[in-house]
Parts: C-alpha cells; structure tokens; sequence
C-alpha cells in the first residue's frame, strides 16, 4: 500500500463520527461499491480517503431530498468512472434539483397554511377575527 493514498484517510470510526452514520452502514456502502475501492491500512481496515468522505457527504444530501437509492448508486457510479461520465452526472442532478425545488416550492406552500392555520387558531382563543386566507384551506 502506498502512503500517499492513506494520507488525510480515517478509520471507520472516525468516518462514523463525522458521517452521523452507524458503522455497519458505511460498511454496507462498502460492500456495495458506493466508494470504489478503499484502501486499507497495513492491518487491512478500510481507510476513508478525503475524496471518499466527500462523495459520503454528497450521497447523504442526495438520499436526504429523496432521491431513490437506485439513482444514488448511479450516481456514485458515474463519479467513480471519472470525468469522461460528467454529463450523466450532471443530468441526474439536474432532474434531482427540479424535484426537490418543486418539493421545497409545496413545502413552503403546506407551511403558509400550517402558519394560518396557527394563526387563526390563536385568535380564536383570543376571541378575535382569524386572519384572511386567500386560497383554499381545511380544518
């Protein structure tokens, strides 16, 4: 094993530590590919290199807005294959963003009327006038 590659790498442990993520799951992400090949340390424990960490923290975001794991593991994929797959990775981002802005667009959406809701709640206790909503809205 060359140095170079362990250097800036972290235990299991420790890439737990940062991750939020239980050992056996970087573990499971390991066995599935999702980090290329990890190298180990001369007692042959998985080393989690800079770039590893990274692409981690990427998959997280991507899964954490829904995207589904097929498509993570593609993802995963096309950065592992290197540059010359850089459209296909920007193609899944592309379409991963829009639906995440449009799930960010109804969230607000669904979060104007919870706030209206509150509000008219609240005057009702104070024994005043609920606020006027403009749109549709249940009880």
């Amino acid at each position: 094993m060359i140095q170079d590659e362990l250097t800036g790498a972290v235990t299991i442990g420790e890439a737990s530590r940062i991750s939020g993520l239980p050992i056996e799951t970087l573990r499971y992400y390991d066995r599935e590919g999702l980090f290329g090949e990890l190298p180990r340390d001369a007692g042959g424990r998985r080393r989690f290199t800079p770039d590893a960490l990274g692409l981690l923290d990427v998959l997280l975001r991507l899964r954490r807005t829904g995207m589904p794991v097929e498509q993570v593991r593609e993802f995963a994929e096309y950065v592992r294959a290197g540059d010359h797959l850089r459209a296909g990775r920007l193609a899944l981002l592309r379409a991963h963003r829009e639906r995440v802005a449009m799930d960010l667009a109804q969230l607000q959406a669904d979060l104007e009327v919870i706030d209206w809701k509150i509000a008219a709640y609240q005057a009702a206790e104070d024994g005043n006038d609920p606020p006027p909503r403009d749109s549709m809205t249940t009880n």
